[in-house]
């Protein structure tokens, strides 16, 4: 540009806008006579085309503002394009928790612990990606918006989608969920009413729902979920995922109960519970409990009174024990069970090991005896008996290994658990967190226990609301 002395032109990275700065003329040179042809010709000299700003030219030129940037041209921006999303017609979050009611007591009742769908209803439906339109820079140039990008079909089961992949239907009625990008629609087995001799045990791959109670002598398992909407009295209740306990719990000397996942239960009273996950309940009578995540008293009493009761990540609870001086055990961390059965297991696997290598050398002593004697020993009953307690032994330790992997994994996330007060801890209890155990002789309110290397400590619990 000729007259480069008297103008700077400046043009943003994304092409979007131009300024024009006049610079201060040298005294005693000539001026130039400012006028929008003047300026509009400079403009396209720096090939600046499209989108110019006359009101501004104009005014710059009538009234030169020299040593400041004017934004003299505007270019066009594209129209993004909108990418394919999925649009769900079932709650995809749930939350499974109870709801505080408005008088400050807690519903369990109504937890929604699933969402289900039946035969034939729309699940899903695909918005295709839809593509933007181009924009303009001021050099004239087309900018293109970014590629419109679809999503895959979804995967899963239990469901059929349309020719065209827009529309989702489900198969079967059932129990749906949205696990990572997959949709999966389970079969469900449903009691209407109480789960007992005259029903007969129950043993179902899949969810189990029982609208009523579950009674003396019954035995429910299931691979997934198991619900129980009414009172659980001396049975078996085994869950291979979460279980739901809406009623609570009047337990007996009879009553098991087991899940892999999380545990939320109105209340506990008389029964033994494994929990692979967290235990949220309102609160645990006379009950042993041990759970592999953290236990969450919630709701009008949330104490723990009588028992003995272990969470390896930790516990929230209001009361442990009562004025009565309730003899109640509770703890965190790494607990003596807890190591006592990482040690039966890995004495367990060792020994199997042992055999595994005795039986390996009672197979080669064959093959060795055959080589010697040009004798071929592999359909020999002997052998062939070796060889099948090998196999069954050799799957039956890859699976112990890996419960006790599991184990260790859990333990390790029981570093620095505490149980925590938020009421009082009364005489009579005795807290363990790790291999670390003391016993309560007074009263204590709003504290928290937790290890050092001297022992237990207790601080004062400043702060902190539920």
């Amino acid at each position: 540009m000729a007259d480069n002395k008297l103008v700077k032109i400046k043009t943003s990275i994304d092409g979007l806008t131009t300024t024009m700065t006049l610079v201060m003329p040298d005294p005693g040179s000539d001026i130039p006579r400012l006028s929008r042809d003047l300026l509009v010709g400079w403009l396209k000299d720096s090939d600046i085309v499209y989108g110019l700003d006359m009101v501004a030219i104009d005014n710059l030129a009538e009234h030169p503002a020299y040593d400041q940037a004017v934004e003299v041209a505007h270019g066009l921006m594209p129209e993004e394009s909108i990418p394919g999303y999925y649009e769900y017609h079932f709650d995809t979050v749930l939350e499974k928790k109870p709801v505080i009611r408005e008088d400050g007591s807690v519903d369990y009742m109504n937890i929604k612990a699933f969402e289900t769908v039946k035969t034939g209803d729309v699940i899903a439906t695909y918005h295709p990606a839809v593509k933007g339109t181009g924009g303009m820079s001021v050099r004239g140039a087309i900018i293109e918006p970014r590629p419109a990008r679809d999503l895959p079909p979804i995967g899963g089961r239990g469901f059929d989608r349309s020719e065209d992949n827009i529309t989702y239907t489900s198969l079967i009625d059932g129990k749906i969920e949205l696990v990572g990008s997959r949709i999966i629609i389970s079969p469900i087995h449903e009691v209407d009413g109480d789960a007992d001799l005259a029903t007969g045990n129950i043993d179902f791959n899949g969810d189990v729902i029982i609208h009523g109670g579950a009674k003396d002598h019954v035995s429910i398992k299931a691979t997934g979920n198991v619900t129980i909407h009414g009172i659980v009295e001396g049975c078996t209740i085994k869950a291979g995922k979460e279980l739901f306990l809406l009623a609570g719990v009047k337990g007996g000397d009879a009553t098991d109960i087991t899940c892999g996942g999380n545990l939320t239960a109105q209340f506990i009273e008389y029964a033994s519970v494994k929990v692979g996950g967290d235990a949220l309940c309102a609160y645990l009578f006379k009950s042993d409990l041990q759970c592999d995540g953290k236990l969450e008293l919630f709701g009008d009493k949330c104490s723990i009174i009588g028992g003995h009761v272990s969470a390896i990540q930790g516990m929230d609870v209001d009361n442990i024990g009562n004025d009565f001086g309730t003899i109640t055990d509770v703890g965190v961390g790494v607990t003596d069970d807890r190591l006592k059965a990482i040690e039966a297991l890995d004495f367990k696997i060792k020994t199997m090991q042992d055999n595994i290598a005795k039986i390996k050398q009672g197979i080669e002593a064959f093959d060795k005896m055959g080589a010697e004697r040009g004798f071929n020993f592999k359909d020999d009953p002997r052998r062939m008996q070796l060889l099948r307690i090998k196999i069954r032994d050799e799957a039956a330790i890859t699976g112990e290994i890996a419960k006790l992997e599991k184990m260790k994994e859990i333990i390790s996330k029981g570093d620095k658990s505490t149980i925590r007060v938020f009421k009082s801890v009364y005489p009579g209890t005795v807290l363990a967190i790790d291999d670390h155990k003391v016993s309560i002789h007074e009263e204590q309110k709003y504290i928290e226990f937790m290890k050092t290397k001297d022992g237990v400590r207790m601080e004062r619990l400043e702060g902190i609301v539920r």
